[in-house]
């Protein structure tokens, strides 16, 4: 159960804007608990892992609360100090997937298309690279 399941109404419609805060909300929840839960394993606390990083303790406490921006930098170097090696998968497919089946795909190729041709025929300022004859136009 999400925590939009929580709070939400089952057919409660995101803005775009609504639906990118929180999935980068739900990424940096997740990437600062498995470090946390690394710093667990290990027996490692915040204050040894800012030392071995050359860091304030706060900056650390920041950074695994989330309200600090974490650059894959700093997690590289976070994961370096804890002799881990971090792994980072995008999966695309099942994302198109699970759009497709909620309904939600946000474009085609063919819309693609169908806008471009808009936007050409709107605007004096936009070349159609397709049309050649307008290619030999341009040169002349």
């Amino acid at each position: 159960m999400s925590a939009k399941d929580m709070f939400f109404a089952e057919n409660k419609d995101f803005s775009r804007a609504e639906e990118r805060t929180y999935a980068r909300e739900v990424l940096v929840y997740n990437v600062t608990e498995d470090i946390l839960v690394v710093l667990e394993d290990l027996n490692v606390s915040k204050k040894e892992l800012a030392r071995r990083l050359g860091k304030s303790r706060s900056y650390v406490t920041q950074i695994l609360s989330g309200a600090r921006n974490m650059t894959l930098g700093t997690l590289s170097d976070i994961c370096f100090a804890l002799d881990v090696k971090p792994k980072v998968t995008i999966p695309v497919e099942s994302v198109l997937d699970s759009l497709e089946a909620t309904g939600k795909i946000l474009w085609t190729m063919e819309e693609v298309d169908l806008k471009t041709g808009e936007l050409i025929r709107k605007s004096e300022n936009v070349f159609d690279y397709r049309d050649s004859k307008g290619w030999e136009n341009q040169a002349a």
